[in-house]
C-alpha cells in the first residue's frame, strides 16, 4: 500500500514537467539570426525535414518571432572527459524565441550533440545539435 501511494505521488509531482503549453502561432513568421558556425542554417533544414509548421523569413521586417542564440564548441579536450567525466557534449547550443513587438522571451531551450547510448557511432556537431532544437521547438508550436 504504501508503495502504491509513494508511486502515485511521483507520477503527481512529475504531471506539471509533462503540461508543457505551446505557446507558438501555427503558420506564424520566424526569423532566425545569423549564429556560431552556421547553427542558424542547420536548424532552417531541420525546420523543413522535421515539418515545423512555421514559416521562415530571411529578413526580420514582418517576422512575429525572432530566434537567437550560440554554439559552443570545444574541441580541444582531455581524452578522458566525455568518457569518465559527465562532460560528454563537444557542441552545446541555446536559443530563444523572442516577440519583436513586446521584446519578451516566450521560449528557450539548450542542447547537446552526444547520445548516451551510442557515443562516438551516432553522428554528432551542430546539425546533431539543431535537430535536438528543432525537436524542442515543434514540441512548443499550436496544432491547429
Amino acid at each position: 500500500m504504501k508503495k502504491t501511494i509513494m508511486l502515485l505521488f511521483a507520477l503527481a509531482s512529475l504531471a506539471p514537467a509533462f503540461a508543457e503549453d505551446r505557446i507558438l502561432e501555427r503558420n506564424a513568421k520566424i526569423y532566425i539570426e545569423e549564429m556560431e558556425n552556421d547553427l542558424d542554417g542547420f536548424i532552417r533544414a531541420e525546420m523543413v525535414k522535421k515539418k515545423v509548421p512555421l514559416q521562415v523569413l530571411l529578413s526580420p521586417e514582418g517576422a512575429d518571432y525572432i530566434m537567437t542564440g550560440n554554439l559552443v564548441i570545444q574541441e580541444k579536450r582531455s581524452w578522458h572527459e566525455g568518457w569518465l567525466s559527465g562532460e560528454k557534449d563537444h557542441n552545446i547550443a541555446n536559443v530563444m524565441v523572442v516577440d519583436p513587438k513586446s521584446n519578451t522571451m516566450l521560449w528557450a531551450s539548450e542542447a547537446g550533440d552526444r547520445s548516451l547510448w551510442w557515443g562516438a557511432m551516432k553522428r554528432g556537431g551542430p546539425r546533431k545539435t539543431a535537430e535536438r532544437l528543432t525537436t524542442n521547438l515543434k514540441k512548443i508550436v499550436k496544432k491547429k
